[in-house]
C-alpha cells in the first residue's frame, strides 16, 4: 500500500500569557518550515534556533533575564523573526551577548522587532544574505566604552540593512562584510552611525545621522558609496571621517553643526585610486573639511560642487599639501 505523504506547514497558536512558557520546547516540537505566531504575552528568551521557521511574535516579549542571549539563529536557512519585543540580554561583552545572535545561518530575516536593553543588538557572524529591516535598536545604559554595538556584521556579506531605527547604541558596523546595502537607517545619540571596515562594495543610502559622535566612517574600505544623507549634530563631533579609504562616492547631502564636518585622513589609500565628493552642503559647522593627507592623496580627492555655508573654517589643510 502507498503512503502519501504530505507536508503541511504548521502554524501554532500560543496563547499562554507566562514566564513560565518553554517557548524553546514548542520551537523544537514544531516542524520545519513551521509557521509559530504568539499572542501578546511574556516568554523566556535564551532560545537556539536550528531549524527553518518564521516566528511571529505579534507585540510579544520575549526575556533573557539578563543572562545570554534573547535569541540564538545557528547554521539554519530562511529564519524569519519579526513583530517581537526582546529584552534584557546579558551584559557578557566578550560573549557579545545580543539580543539576536546570529551564527553561520544564511538568509536570516530580522524585521520590524524591537530590541531594548540588550548589551548588543544584533550580531551577525558568518550569516550571509541576512536582512535586517525595520527594527528598533538601543542597548543598556552603560557607557559608551562598555555598551555593544547595535548592528555587527562579522563575515556577512551580500546583507541588507534597511529603515532600522538606531539610538543611543555604540555602532552599527560591517566588518569584512562585502556587497553590504544600508538603506534609509536612522541613528541618533550613538558612538558611529554607520563604520564600513575592512569591508567592499558598501553602500550607505538616504542616512540620517543626529548628535552621533561619528555619523559615517570608512575605516580600510574600498568602493564605498555613500549618497542622499543628512547629517546633523548639536556642534561637536564628526560627520563623515575617511580614513584609509579608496575608490568612495560621497554625493548628494549634507553636514551641519559638527565640529568637524567632513574628515580626509590619508585617503585614498590605494595608488592611483580616487574619492569623488560632489553635491555637498556643508553648513554651520566649526571646520567643514578637515584634511589629513600628503599632497599627492591630496589631489586624488576631487570634490566638485561643495557649497560651504557659516562654517568657522571651511577648509582645514593639517599638512598644508595645498600648491
Amino acid at each position: 500500500m502507498k503512503k502519501i505523504v504530505i507536508l503541511i506547514a504548521v502554524v501554532i497558536f500560543l496563547s499562554v500569557n507566562s514566564y513560565a512558557v518553554n517557548l524553546q520546547s514548542i520551537i523544537d516540537k514544531s516542524a520545519e518550515g513551521a509557521a509559530i505566531n504568539l499572542k501578546k504575552g511574556n516568554y523566556t528568551g535564551n532560545v537556539v534556533i536550528i531549524k527553518t521557521l518564521t516566528l511571529n511574535c505579534n507585540g510579544a516579549v520575549i526575556n533573557a533575564h539578563g543572562k545570554g542571549d534573547v535569541l540564538v539563529i545557528k547554521r539554519a536557512k530562511d529564519v524569519v523573526i519579526k513583530n517581537c519585543v526582546l529584552q534584557n540580554s546579558g551584559s557578557s561583552g566578550w560573549k557579545m551577548d545580543a539580543g539576536v545572535q546570529i551564527i553561520g545561518a544564511k538568509g536570516t530575516v530580522l524585521k520590524n522587532n524591537t530590541i531594548e536593553n540588550c548589551l548588543y543588538g544584533i550580531v551577525a557572524k558568518s550569516a550571509k544574505k541576512t536582512m535586517i529591516e525595520g527594527n528598533d535598536i538601543s542597548s543598556k545604559p552603560y557607557s559608551e566604552g562598555v555598551k555593544g554595538d547595535a548592528i555587527r556584521l562579522w563575515w556577512s556579506s551580500n546583507s541588507v540593512v534597511k529603515n532600522n531605527k538606531i539610538h543611543n547604541s555604540r555602532d552599527v558596523v560591517s566588518l569584512f562584510s562585502n556587497n553590504v546595502i544600508f538603506d534609509s537607517n536612522r541613528a541618533s545619540y550613538s558612538h558611529i552611525g554607520v563604520m564600513v571596515q575592512n569591508s567592499n562594495n558598501n553602500k550607505i543610502l538616504n542616512f540620517k545621522g543626529y548628535n552621533n559622535e561619528v555619523n559615517i566612517l570608512l575605516n580600510s574600505a574600498d568602493n564605498t558609496v555613500i549618497k542622499d544623507f543628512s547629517i546633523k549634530n548639536k556642534g561637536k563631533f564628526r560627520g563623515i571621517a575617511l580614513i584609509r579609504a579608496s575608490n568612495t562616492l560621497i554625493e548628494n547631502g549634507s553636514i551641519e553643526q559638527c565640529n568637524k564636518g567632513l574628515v580626509i585622513n590619508l585617503s585614498p589609500a590605494k595608488s592611483g585610486s580616487k574619492n569623488y565628493l560632489k553635491n555637498i552642503r556643508i553648513r554651520g559647522n566649526n571646520i567643514g573639511i578637515y584634511l589629513h593627507t600628503t599632497a599627492e592623496q591630496r589631489d586624488r580627492n576631487i570634490l566638485k560642487k561643495i557649497s560651504y555655508e557659516g562654517n568657522k573654517v571651511n577648509l582645514m589643510d593639517e599638512w598644508k599639501t595645498h600648491k
